[in-house]
């Protein structure tokens, strides 16, 4: 039942993840830790790492997911062809390394042993940062092959901006399936780049609405940019069909989506998050945050979302995904035309769904918050327990819920790993003074993986 949502995808084939053996090089901690634990979510089980260290946190998150999974890991560099022949085993080899001679000698080693190679470089200046994304197949030799070689080979860069290693370990997993299920590997380099973000998090506040898929990288990537006041809003409990892209809710099936998430983030991160387990709708204020992140799964809170942060001035980034695509909409009060709603017709949408409600609330809504009684309703569950109350009756929402395995969508990992870990980087850069923009995600069946964002170009003039 743990890959019951992606099982509903066309073509999904979860017998060869499983059988599957993937080899990772690394340098550090980001973002090999981070790929692990997503590729234990979508059902890969077997691994051979060679990078100096992993982080615990994300490694024990991958074992809780699967405790039945093979993991070698063997602290070191690949600085020799002996080391590399480490890693023959593997039908895939990922490189997040940032060391030169490491790799030459994986791109060698899968010229010689025709393994394909999903290599991704991180991309670092004094003002600039960001990654490039590149899939090798032995026998397509391209001139992109030396951009992917680190100018260094013998002192590797750390990879320390936890954003971008966080897309770019989704965007690597999108690719080792699209392998593992032949479809086409991505022909062109992928890059992302931007003006490195400046600004302090350490203060700001942030409502995250929705303790799903998409908060699951959201909130952790906010925490690991320094970001510490988080409430998340979520009248949900944890599923078991939930597990193969929450990969924060392992031991918390049963519990209350909000209040597990903000569990974690404080015990595993020293964060100092709050779970709202109620939803949020048109009552429900702004006026304790300075940012909100929209991380639902419906257009009726969606359009609640942009509407109240339109009317209170908050900063607002709106995600949304599906099995192989997602975009985010930025908006900012005093630098946007339009807000997330305007700008994706929600209006439009919700009104084809809902025509007798058109300029009323769009859907009922379980427990409605009031704006000022949002600090009585902040539970931390400083006591790690997470056991589902079962002496009060379910409300219509998580009824819906409990009943989600019969009427899911499909739903995989990647493209909210990709999109959240950048609603996250959209923050920080908005913050920093870019401006605000719109970007897209998408796996497609026969070009792989593309990013293409927008900006508000009259105010970069």
């Amino acid at each position: 039942m743990r890959h019951h949502r992606q099982n509903l995808i066309p073509g999904w084939r979860q017998d060869k993840l499983t059988r599957a053996a993937i080899g990772v090089a690394g340098s550090g901690p980001y973002p090999a830790s981070f790929f692990l634990a997503s590729a234990a979510a979508l059902g890969l089980r077997r691994f051979i790492v060679i990078c100096p260290e992993l982080d615990e946190t994300f490694v024990s998150l991958a074992r809780a997911l699967d405790p039945g999974i093979d993991l070698v890991h063997i602290p070191g560099w690949v600085t020799h062809p002996a080391t590399a022949a480490l890693l023959d085993p593997c039908s895939i080899l990922v490189d997040f390394s940032q060391l030169g001679l490491t790799n030459k000698i994986l791109f060698n080693a899968a010229s010689q042993s025709t393994t394909p190679l999903v290599t991704v470089r991180y991309l670092t200046t004094a003002d600039r940062a960001g990654f490039r994304f590149f899939s090798y197949a032995p026998g397509r030799e391209t001139d992109a092959i030396p951009t992917m070689i680190a100018p260094s080979s013998l002192t590797a860069v750390p990879w320390e901006d936890p954003a971008t290693a966080m897309a770019a370990a989704g965007l690597a997993l999108e690719e080792v399936k699209r392998i593992l299920f032949d479809e086409p590997q991505t022909r062109n380099p992928l890059v992302y780049v931007r003006i490195r973000p400046s600004a302090s998090l350490e203060n700001l506040s942030v409502a995250i609405i929705g303790a799903g898929a998409l908060a699951n990288f959201a909130a952790p990537t906010l925490v690991l940019l320094g970001c510490r006041h988080i409430a998340l809003f979520d009248p949900d409990r944890v599923d078991v069909t939930n597990l193969n892209r929450q990969i924060f809710f392992a031991q918390a099936v049963g519990a209350m989506k909000a209040s597990a998430l903000a569990h974690r983030l404080n015990t595993l991160f020293g964060a100092d998050a709050s779970g709202i387990p109620h939803a949020f709708d048109e009552k429900t204020g702004l006026s304790l945050f300075d940012a909100v992140l929209d991380c639902v799964d419906n257009f009726e809170t969606r359009l609640i979302l942009s509407r109240r942060a339109q009317d209170e001035g908050k900063i607002l980034i709106s995600g949304g995904t599906g099995p192989d695509r997602g975009q985010l909409v930025a908006y900012h009060p005093r630098l946007s035309r339009e807000t997330p709603g305007q700008i994706l017709n929600l209006e439009q949408l919700v009104r084809q769904r809902f025509p007798s409600r058109t300029g009323q609330e769009t859907s009922p809504r379980p427990r409605p918050v009031q704006s000022e009684s949002l600090e009585k309703l902040y539970s931390k569950e400083e006591d790690g327990s997470f056991e589902p109350s079962s002496s009060q009756p379910l409300t219509s929402s998580e009824a819906q819920s409990a009943s989600c395995r019969l009427q899911a969508d499909p739903s995989v990992v990647m493209s909210n790993q990709i999109i959240g870990a950048l609603m996250a980087d959209m923050l920080h850069r908005i913050l920093s003074g870019e401006p605000p923009g719109v970007l897209f995600y998408e796996s497609s069946e026969t070009e792989g993986l593309r990013l293409t964002s927008s900006w508000d170009t009259d105010f970069q003039k």
